[in-house]
């Protein structure tokens, strides 16, 4: 018995060295990249459970795609729609973590874009995800990664209040008030421009003899 528990022990003490010489002997660099794909899985792993994967389809990955071309073409092609990669990313966390990381023959899962935008209730729970991934994009130091940054803080924001909906409904809301308001004004400018006209008087002239 004494012999099983002491191989057991000597046999995890060589794992534990080989497991320390393989991460001693990563250059810099592929540290720090497992270091951020860590962090875009702690990130993905605690917002899975908010995405609608009702009407998601699939794409594989063509030399010369990036993720945001990719969400461009079917988010609507919109510049800024291409920006919303993250919830490729999310749906297509089994696949790979670090968006700079996709290569031709991936298999992405493209979530329906309206479906998890255009709801209030589910573009704010978004917002939260979006503003967890901008602490990750903080630890990156690649070119494209100091461009997307302030375009996920300011998706952010947007879901926070509700989404393109929410803002496009309050936008309306407002007009729809402001006009009455300008309407009074005009009114009022018109009674006043006619108090400021001289009065005349329908009654006849006596002219003196």
């Amino acid at each position: 018995m004494k012999k099983i528990v002491l191989l057991a022990l000597s046999l995890v003490a060589v794992f534990g060295m080989i497991s320390c010489a393989t991460t001693s002997t990563m250059d810099p660099a592929a540290q720090k990249q497992a270091a951020i794909n860590k962090s875009f899985d702690q990130v993905y792993s605690s917002h899975a459970g908010n995405l609608v994967m009702d009407g998601a389809k699939n794409y594989t990955v063509k030399k010369g795609d990036t993720l945001t071309s990719i969400t461009k073409t079917f988010y609507a092609g919109d510049d800024e729609n291409g920006y919303y990669f993250p919830i490729i990313m999310l749906a297509s966390r089994n696949v790979v973590s670090d968006p700079e990381l996709i290569t031709p023959g991936m298999k992405l899962t493209i979530p329906n874009f309206e479906k998890n935008i255009k709801d209030k209730a589910v573009a704010k729970k978004m917002s939260t995800f979006f503003r967890d991934l901008t602490g990750v994009y903080r630890q990156k130091d690649t070119p494209a990664a100091a461009d997307i940054l302030p375009h996920l803080i300011e998706i952010a924001d947007l879901l926070a209040k509700g989404g393109p909906t929410a803002i496009a409904e309050a936008e309306a809301a407002a007009k729809k008030s402001e006009k009455p308001a300008a309407t009074e004004a005009k009114e009022t400018k018109s009674e006043g421009s006619n108090s400021s006209k001289p009065k005349t008087s329908t009654e006849p002239v006596v002219m003196p003899n």
